[in-house]
């Protein structure tokens, strides 16, 4: 026998206005009560960036006493780490806003966080391939490195696009000297070469390539001189395996666009700012010590895109004041409190299971006295 339940029309609009209202509640009330989480490894985030802090102010300090003031309308937070607009050893054309955001200490933390996000092991070997054009990254990735204790692997492309590492005596592979001498960093490349066009600085005058020859010179590096893209990843890799020896490159880390390392500009959009763990399939026929790593199973942290990538962990765009260590998503994050929103969502079951067990819509609707005018709708 089948049996008949009945249920008032305006009731039922009734139960969907208090429900709804009683969900939106829950909802605003778990966002106005969110709560600070602090971040895993906060610690060695924080140590990470004071000691890029310290390694900034020590090329600011040679900057100014060796080379002359800097240009306060480029560099508004007086790092000195921004080159020239242009100079006899620029490779190609730079923005200035990735340069100016990449002036910040806490990129040194968000290196950490990528490197323990790439499975990367305290006391474990990375492969880096730094570039002039982003002196700022090359010391976040060697500072967090020294803080993890890393066996660091790299490879420099001296040569460095506009507002990069251009002033011929003050060039990238100068300041890791100036650092290491200083006994701030003890992290130096094991190779470089040009860098810009093809590598090998095409385009460059003769005195700018002459120059940067001069900066490996100084550095007392062996310099890549090559004639083919693929020679300089041949030569490249080579150097990563001889110099890591029976040790297992827990990863890679690329700064900038070096074609080397990353490949040329068609290749670059596949690759995603931040941590890749996997090689994109169009990505599988253009060589590069990045596409070469990702294929053999070696995660890649890539430090290019850098405008979007700050967006992504909360740093300062273009910052006018040097940012103290300490500050970004990296550190801290609004979250929501667990504990309040099981709370809340207990509340709100058993609030929706009292409305239909009692059916307070139609006690409401008996009082407004509407409930009397609409015929009583049978269900079957």
């Amino acid at each position: 026998m089948q049996k008949l339940y009945w249920r008032s029309a305006r009731i039922s609009r009734v139960m969907y206005v208090l429900a709804s209202l009683l969900a939106v509640g829950v909802l605003v009330t778990a966002e106005v009560f969110k709560e600070t989480l602090i971040q895993p490894h906060v610690e060695e985030k924080l140590e990470a960036a004071q000691l890029m802090q310290r390694a900034m102010e020590a090329i600011q300090n040679h900057r100014v006493r060796r080379v002359g003031p800097i240009d306060l309308e480029a560099d508004p937070t007086n790092s000195g780490m921004l080159g020239l607009s242009s100079s006899v050893t620029t490779t190609n054309t730079g923005s200035l806003e990735a340069k100016r955001t990449s002036l910040n200490p806490n990129w040194a933390a968000v290196v950490v966080e990528l490197l323990y996000d790439a499975g990367v092991q305290r006391g474990g070997t990375i492969a880096v391939g730094v570039s002039g054009s982003f002196p700022a990254l090359n010391l976040a990735t060697f500072a967090a490195a020294e803080m993890l204790d890393l066996e660091v692997v790299s490879i420099a492309s001296v040569g460095a696009s506009s507002w990069g590492a251009n002033i011929p005596n003050l060039t990238w592979l100068d300041m890791e000297r100036i650092l290491s001498d200083a006994g701030i960093l003890s992290t130096r490349s094991i190779g470089a070469s040009l860098g810009g066009t093809r590598d090998r600085a095409i385009g460059m005058p003769k005195t700018g390539r002459k120059r940067l020859r001069e900066a490996v010179k100084r550095a007392n590096v062996p310099f890549i001189a090559t004639e083919t893209d693929l020679d300089s990843i041949e030569q490249r890799m080579a150097l990563y395996r001889e110099h890591a020896g029976d040790r297992y490159i827990q990863a890679y880390v690329n700064v900038g666009g070096s074609l080397a390392s990353i490949g040329p500009k068609t290749v670059k959009r596949l690759y995603r700012p931040g941590l890749n763990v996997r090689l994109d399939p169009h990505a599988v026929h253009v060589d590069s010590v990045m596409k070469r790593f990702l294929r053999d199973g070696v995660p890649v942290v890539n430090l290019s895109k850098i405008v979007p990538l700050a967006e992504i962990y909360g740093l300062e765009l273009e910052p006018v004041t040097l940012p103290p260590p300490g500050e970004g998503l990296v550190f801290e994050r609004q979250g929501y409190n667990r504990l309040l929103v099981a709370g809340l969502l207990g509340f709100l079951l058993v609030s929706l299971w009292v409305l239909l067990r009692l059916d307070v819509g139609s006690r409401i609707a008996a009082l407004s006295g509407r409930g009397r005018s609409r015929p009583i709708e049978p269900m079957v």
